[in-house]
């Protein structure tokens, strides 16, 4: 069993990626690499897979020079070029994202308030018994809960619609 756990966590350790790469400088000036700290000069590399996608290494000190730890340089903020992330977003809100949010709530309304007549004329064919009382009650309760569902949609779109406003105007 326990032969089993050493081989199965020797395993996960061959499979796992190593990101701390380390570029080391020998006294006879030669160049090595390892993913130990450097014992002399040294400074750390940032390796990330072809997706790109990998987390930044944690920062490594040499053990030589504490004073100089090998940091990753801060990188400058990217410029965007005319037509950037930035742009198309502000132009998918403006053309059509901000729209669409618009028409889907205003056709939500327009759908409740046919909804709301439709169940309103049913309600004024009940007949004068207690049949027709008991049916004219149900309608009732039925146009009730309608409006509720009605308006806790209308409160959700309302919101996403706002929330796409602001964020248009965060992006001017």
């Amino acid at each position: 069993m326990r032969r089993g756990i050493a081989v199965l966590s020797l395993a996960f350790a061959a499979c796992a990626p190593s990101w701390a790469i380390n570029k080391c400088a020998m006294p006879n000036g030669k160049v090595s690499f390892q993913d130990a700290p450097c014992p002399g000069k040294g400074e750390a590399i940032e390796v990330k897979p072809a997706s790109g996608r990998a987390p930044s290494p944690a920062p490594v000190a040499s053990d030589a020079d504490p004073v100089t730890s090998a940091q990753p340089a801060a990188k400058p903020a990217k410029k965007e070029g005319a037509f950037g992330e930035t742009w198309r977003r502000k132009t998918d809100l403006e053309q059509h994202l901000i729209s669409s949010a618009r028409s889907e709530l205003y056709g939500h309304l327009a759908d409740c308030e046919r909804q709301q007549r439709s169940l309103a004329a049913r309600k004024s064919q009940a007949s004068n018994n207690l049949a027709g009382a008991t049916w004219e009650q149900s309608i009732s309760a039925e146009m009730q809960a309608a409006a509720t569902t009605c308006s806790t949609r209308a409160r959700d779109l309302r919101a996403q619609l706002e929330s796409l406003e602001k964020e248009l105007r965060a992006l001017k």
